[in-house]
């Protein structure tokens, strides 16, 4: 065997032996150890066992408080509930108290809105009536000027006319007479045409201003007429934006109808336009404006929104449907500012361009809902207008047009008397030629009247002379041309009885005397 596990198996040995003599003595000193802590431990026990019952007794009264504080909580958790039963009570009622609050509101806000309409209303008719009474007192001005300048020129005319025929016709023949009539007839016909033409332009603007009195009167009526037929129609026509789209151009063409405009002169619709790169716009309306001006109007507006919200029972229901429809006019506003329709070309039209609401109340909600709506549209050079302010604008559009009418009849007017008088005076001045070459033929006609009666040696006396002497004519001049030459004829008869008168050929005449002394005619007496 080998000495390693022998030393192994030595110290094993020992070790067991060790054990086994120090056991007990170990086990000895544990015990005397544990007596000794527990003999240490007693007062600490005691102590802890005091502590214990102290923490007992603390215990139970924690309990009995726990108790009371649950009692009380009990208590409070009823109290509580009761709270909350009135709190929701109290909700309920306040919550109602904030509906009617908001409904008096709303009362209140239209109440007000109606109140500015009709103020606005109120001020726009007194606006028209104080127009009207302008235009009135300055087409009551033209027309008495008109009057008068018709009263001046024909008292004028007739004066002239009759100075002029009374003191030329006595030397006027049947031919002249004839010429003059042609002259006159002319201008009597220019002075009918005149006469027709004031009292035409008089008849129309009694007419235009009774159809103005008239269109004021029915306009309340006519608008509100219009919001109650817009909104029974509404139902059929909120279902396809194209369908709303045709129905708003028509209500459109309606409002240009009854203010009075005609398409074609007033305005146009569906026009097509390009813009500078070639795309093409085509505008719901174009209003005519005198001057080759333009007023854009669309009125391609979704109602979808607000029909639903004049479905809905429900406030805050009906309050989202406004909120939406209020967006969908705001998105319509936003396309609308991009097309920019001042930038086509053969369109003159200016910045701002009309967006039409057809139905008044869906543009007062619209404005309700969203304040700020109005004026972002402003900017974007966008004004909504509804059935009612866009049939005042295209009254007040149609009296612009009739206005321009009356001054171009006006002027019209003023262009013929202008030209009747220009007329009239190269007629008075013909007169006066043809009186200066009618004084020319008077003073030649005297003249050769002087020659052939007047005077010793006349041509009537000279040859009534000749035929006393013998001369034998066919023909005999009348005794009114006689008696005015008078005794003059027989100045040389004396002394020449039985002398004659020979007509020899073409030779010249000669007396015959009785010694055939032949003596020469002459023009002037001896």
């Amino acid at each position: 065997m080998s000495p390693v596990p022998l030393a192994i198996l030595a110290f094993l040995a020992g070790s067991v032996l060790a054990a086994v003599v120090l056991l007990p003595l170990l086990r000895a000193r544990a015990l005397a150890a544990r007596e000794q802590g527990r003999r240490d431990r007693e007062p600490d026990v005691a102590t802890l066992a005091a502590g214990r019952e102290a923490f007992e007794r603390q215990h139970e009264e924690a309990r009995a408080q726990l108790r009371d504080r649950d009692a009380e909580i009990a208590e409070l958790r009823t109290r509580l509930e009761r709270s909350g039963i009135e709190l929701a009570g109290a909700q309920a009622r306040l919550q109602r108290m904030d509906a009617v609050a908001r409904q008096l509101d709303a009362a209140q806000a239209e109440l007000r809105e109606q109140a500015t309409a009709l103020r606005g209303a109120t001020a726009q008719r007194a606006e028209l009536a104080a127009r009207l009474e302008e235009q009135k007192a300055a087409a009551d001005e033209r027309l008495r000027e008109l009057e008068q300048a018709r009263a001046r020129m024909t008292h004028e005319f007739k004066a002239l006319a009759a100075e002029i025929l009374e003191d030329k016709s006595k030397r006027f023949s049947e031919q002249n007479s004839a010429q003059i009539g042609q002259l006159l007839g002319p201008l009597r016909e220019q002075i009918g045409d005149f006469r027709k033409l004031v009292s035409d332009s008089y008849d129309k603007e009694n007419k235009d201003r009774a159809a103005l009195q008239t269109e004021l009167k029915q306009l309340l009526d006519l608008n509100r007429r219009l919001s109650d037929e817009a909104h029974s129609l509404t139902r059929a026509l909120t279902t396809e934006n194209r369908t709303q789209g045709y129905w708003g151009e028509l209500k459109l063409e309606r409002l240009l109808e009854s203010a009075g405009l005609e398409k074609g002169t007033h305005y146009l619709t569906q026009e097509s336009f390009r813009d500078g790169e070639g795309d093409r716009y085509r505008p719901d309306a174009i209003v005519l404006l005198p001057g080759d001006r333009h007023i854009v109007i669309d009125a391609k507006m979704n109602l979808v929104d607000y029909q639903r919200a004049c479905e809905e029972d429900d406030p805050e229901a009906r309050a989202a449907c406004m909120a939406r429809h209020a967006l969908a006019m705001r998105t319509h506003v936003r396309q609308l500012g991009d097309k920019d329709y001042s930038r086509l070309e053969g369109l003159q039209s200016p910045d701002l361009v009309l967006m039409f609401v057809p139905i008044e109340a869906a543009f007062l909600e619209a404005v309700r809902a969203d304040t700020s709506l109005y004026d972002t549209a402003f900017k974007q050079k966008i004004i909504l207008v509804g059935p009612g302010n866009l049939l005042a604008s295209l009254k007040l559009i149609g009296q612009i047009w009739r206005t321009e009418d009356q001054n171009r009849n006006a002027k019209a007017i003023s262009d013929r008397a202008a030209a009747l008088y220009d007329k009239f005076v190269g007629f008075v001045e013909d007169l006066d030629r043809i009186g200066d070459a009618l004084g020319r033929a008077q003073k030649a006609q005297q003249d050769a009247l002087g020659k052939l009666t007047q005077g010793r040696g006349n041509l009537v006396g000279q040859v009534e002379k000749l035929r006393r002497l013998g001369a034998a004519p066919k023909k005999q001049l009348a005794q009114p041309l006689l008696d005015a030459v008078g005794d003059d004829a027989g100045y040389i008869t004396e002394g020449l009885e039985g002398c004659y008168v020979q007509i020899i050929d073409d030779a010249p005449v000669a007396l015959q005397l009785p010694q055939t002394v032949a003596l020469e005619v002459t023009d002037t007496p001896p």
